[in-house]
């Protein structure tokens, strides 16, 4: 929750910010930049809902595993071993591949921008599937659960109903840093990762893209009447209203920082998650307006439930996720930025390896996901790889549903570390990592 003496102080924040806007254009977020530009990192969390197939994602080379694959997946999942797109060298000994529509991420890869996260889930504790068999509370609560699944991936539980995300905490701890606005900016729906025990994301509008801006002179109308009801004798709707008011204030450096941004050169796909990313590189561009060193930006690119038909579909689907990432990149090149912004999916679960009868996979567990940029030491499959065997040891059941080696909360604080969080505020940020003795991921 956030108590009086926060809310007061972002209040004037952003009052400030709106009364003076031009004066905090030209003279204030200049000094302010200048002091933070040299230190400035930013994450971008990019969710999956639905749940993307990681085994069509990253898939093993090696002559042995890759027909392992292949049998598994069978005639309906399985891709040609020579329509994928190779990865270069060999990580912890073995070769891998990715799908055909990867053709940027594949490029990130080899030049060592991007790695993977192999085998990820949330996770309470280590567990093999002997323990987990043996008791059962060693199973994220509503297991293979759209809704429930996103929120621990982006909270970094296995709490089936978390109150805070990851992100919305590491947001709390960085707003000395975040200038004029909080740390964290929302381009997506509504998500638990946006949220904080003190700070709440503040939404971005996308043009052209999933959110819509509102109509010409319908903020001014609703900031006009929000400032008249904060004046009102009834407690609650003042305090309803001068939430409004903030909310409003804060709008105005958004909007300038994205204005200031628009001038980027980069083209974007002209698709939903295209027109996202693009905005979120103007509002960078323009963070000279928010005078911020530290910020966290959540969006999502959707329609990974697939059940049915999922050749076409996810390849369709990864083919616009590898579009609006390749742009973004390059955006990032453009802006100087290449070594300063790290990328990272979630998704709600994997699929399972064995496919259905409708030419679809359902709900699994361990996923692969990506982190590309951030100046990382990339080229690299981090973690471990399942065993590629129906009811084997890395099977929770017989579909091929993998058991995690690694948890969302390893990388998750792995991704706290990289934005500067000691020790200790990566305990208080993650705190299931003390039950994992081999600590966060380093990327």
């Amino acid at each position: 929750m956030i108590n009086r003496r926060t809310f007061l102080s972002r209040v004037s924040k952003a009052t400030f910010a709106g009364a003076s806007a031009p004066l905090w254009l030209n003279l204030i977020s200049s000094q302010a930049f200048a002091q933070a530009a040299g230190s400035y990192k930013a994450v971008v969390l990019v969710s999956l809902p639905g749940g993307n197939d990681g085994n069509n994602t990253l898939i093993p080379m090696d002559s042995a595993e890759y027909n392992e694959y292949a049998t598994l997946r069978g005639n309906t999942l399985a891709i040609s071993q020579g329509t994928l797109l190779g990865l270069a060298g060999k990580s912890n000994g073995k070769s891998y591949a990715v799908h055909p529509s990867l053709r940027n991420i594949s490029s990130f890869y080899n030049q060592k921008r991007a790695s993977f996260v192999a085998n990820i889930g949330p996770m309470r504790a280590p567990a093999t599937k002997a323990q987990i068999l043996a008791d059962s509370t060693l199973l994220p609560e509503a297991l293979l659960s759209h809704p429930q699944q996103l929120a621990q991936w982006e909270s970094a539980t296995t709490s089936a109903a978390p109150v805070t995300g990851w992100g919305g905490r590491m947001a709390d701890l960085l707003t000395t840093q975040s200038g004029s606005l909080p740390a964290l900016i929302d381009a997506g729906p509504s998500s638990i990762f946006t949220v904080g025990n003190a700070v709440q994301g503040i939404a971005v509008q996308a043009d052209g893209g999933d959110l819509v801006a509102l109509p010409t002179g319908m903020d001014a109308a609703i900031l006009a009447v929000a400032q008249s009801e904060s004046q009102s004798p009834n407690a609650i709707i003042a305090q309803a209203a001068q939430l409004r008011v903030l909310s409003a204030k804060q709008q105005v450096v958004l909007r300038q920082a994205q204005a200031a941004g628009s001038g980027l050169q980069t083209a974007f796909p002209a698709s939903g998650f295209g027109n996202v990313l693009k905005t979120i590189a103007q509002v960078m561009a323009g963070r000279s307006v928010v005078g911020a060193s530290r910020q966290i930006f959540y969006c999502t690119q959707g329609g990974y439930d697939t059940h049915q038909n999922q050749w076409a579909a996810h390849a369709a689907q990864l083919a616009d996720l590898d579009a609006g990432l390749g742009a973004f990149m390059s955006a990032l090149d453009e802006l100087g930025l290449t070594n300063q912004v790290l990328v990272c999916t979630h998704s709600d679960f994997n699929r399972t390896m064995q496919a259905n009868s409708t030419q679809g996979s359902d709900h699994a567990w361990g996923n692969h996901q990506i982190i590309l940029g951030g100046g990382i030491q990339g080229g690299q499959v981090l973690g471990t790889m399942p065993v590629l065997e129906f009811g084997g040891s890395s099977d929770l059941g017989a579909l091929g549903t993998w058991i995690p080696t690694t948890s969302v909360t390893q990388m998750t604080a792995g991704v706290g570390a990289w934005m500067g969080l000691s020790q200790a505020q990566l305990a208080g940020v993650f705190p299931d990592l003390a039950n994992f003795p081999a600590g966060a991921l380093v990327i």
